[in-house]
């Protein structure tokens, strides 16, 4: 099987889709699109011409009781991941779901539960854990808590061991997001749960990701479960997290910057594209290139500012609303969506674990509920080891 290519169906069309599934699909040397299904049969259709899809349907059994299927991408609103999980696994079919895997915990439960009886393999799209700048900013800050360097110049007070405190590490998360580029659909209780459940699992996700091995012990929120909120998740070693997620900004001006302040150092990533290195001797900023950029011939530079000066250069030519130009003019900073597939192809053809399983899709759901629990109640809400770490049978 290692040779062979997968043969894969997309249930879920929609934008996200056509932004990154299909074009990832049909990059990777080791997938074949056969399938794309949507309620929306004309949607489908218009998918499958302009990707070169050759089957298309309105129903998803159609695609799993294609004998030659594989693999399915799951890119429908959250509420029927659960049904299209249990069909798939029953046909030993292995599953690419989109983010939150679940919206509440029991229908987690009962996803790992299907997962473990039937041997098949499932991938949760918590991109932004296989970002390549990510993974940098990682082994940086690994690098540096491991053998820790200061630069000849560095201030103190008076010499002294450290106290608790300065010897943990924490990251500042900044979203600032319009929230006009989300469908109603992400703010329906019913199907997609507010941007807790639908956006801020991805952060969640990545903080448990970043700070492994160590676990949650602990969160607090505030804010609103439906947009704007924020939280602080601590873990058993004193590492901590914090999100400030507001949904009145801009895109004029990048939407995430990560900072992570450990043992007297910055680690700075700024939206993917540049890595920042303070406090450390020697230690140069790195450059990332964009997934897709169709400015590069006008900036050929990399890193932030080309970022911002290429992203001023194209909206100077779009009037009106900037969504029509997503596909005729694609540029999106890598978040790790394409890293994300080939990691989970080389689980599925070699027998490798899933670069995000089905437990750390639980994990996310779980603590994405008890951030909505600590924001309703207005408290801190202790993170249980035997929620973290549930036995099945």
């Amino acid at each position: 099987m290692k040779k062979q290519k997968l043969i894969v169906g997309q249930i879920g069309c929609g934008k996200f889709a056509e932004a990154q599934d299909f074009p990832n699909f049909k990059k990777h040397p080791q997938t074949e699109l056969k399938w794309c299904c949507d309620l929306n049969l004309t949607r489908a259709k218009e998918m499958g011409k302009k990707f070169g899809v050759p089957n298309v349907s309105a129903n998803f059994m159609d695609v799993l009781n294609d004998p030659q299927i594989q693999m399915i991408k799951i890119a429908t609103s959250h509420e029927v991941h659960l049904p299209i999980i249990e069909a798939a696994a029953a046909k030993g079919i292995h599953i690419f779901c989109e983010k939150p895997m679940a919206m509440e915990q029991e229908e987690a439960f009962k996803i790992i539960r299907i997962v473990r009886r039937s041997g098949i393999k499932l991938c949760v799209d918590f991109n932004r854990r296989m970002a390549p700048s990510m993974h940098a900013l990682r082994t940086k800050w690994l690098e540096h808590s491991q053998n820790p360097e200061h630069q000849p110049w560095r201030y103190w007070e008076a010499q002294r061991p450290p106290m608790a405190e300065e010897e943990t590490s924490h990251m500042m998360i900044t979203v600032q997001d319009e929230s006009s580029s989300y469908a109603v659909h992400h703010m329906d209780p019913l199907k997609g749960g507010g941007e807790i459940i639908g956006e801020t699992v991805h952060w969640l996700d990545l903080a448990c990701w970043f700070f492994a091995p160590q676990r949650p012990v602990e969160i607090q929120a505030w804010g609103s479960r439906r947009l704007s909120h924020g939280f602080n998740l601590k873990f058993s070693s004193g590492d901590s997290v914090t999100l400030v997620f507001h949904c009145s900004g801009t895109f004029d001006y990048p939407k995430e910057m990560y900072q992570v302040t450990s043992n007297a150092a910055l680690f700075r990533n700024l939206f993917f594209v540049e890595n920042e290195y303070y406090g450390i001797p020697g230690a140069k900023k790195e450059v990332f290139p964009m997934q897709h950029d169709c400015m590069k011939d006008e900036v050929p530079e990399d890193g932030i500012h080309a970022y911002m000066k290429k992203y001023l250069i194209r909206a100077k030519g779009i009037a009106g609303n900037s969504k029509k130009y997503e596909y005729t003019k694609p540029f999106i900073v890598d978040k790790g969506h394409y890293s994300m597939l080939c990691g989970f192809v080389d689980a599925i053809l070699n027998d490798k674990p899933s670069p995000c399983d089905e437990m750390a899709g639980y994990m996310a759901t779980y603590l994405a509920q008890l951030a909505i629990r600590s924001l309703d109640f207005k408290q801190t809400i202790p993170v249980p080891l035997e929620m973290i770490t549930p036995v099945f049978i």
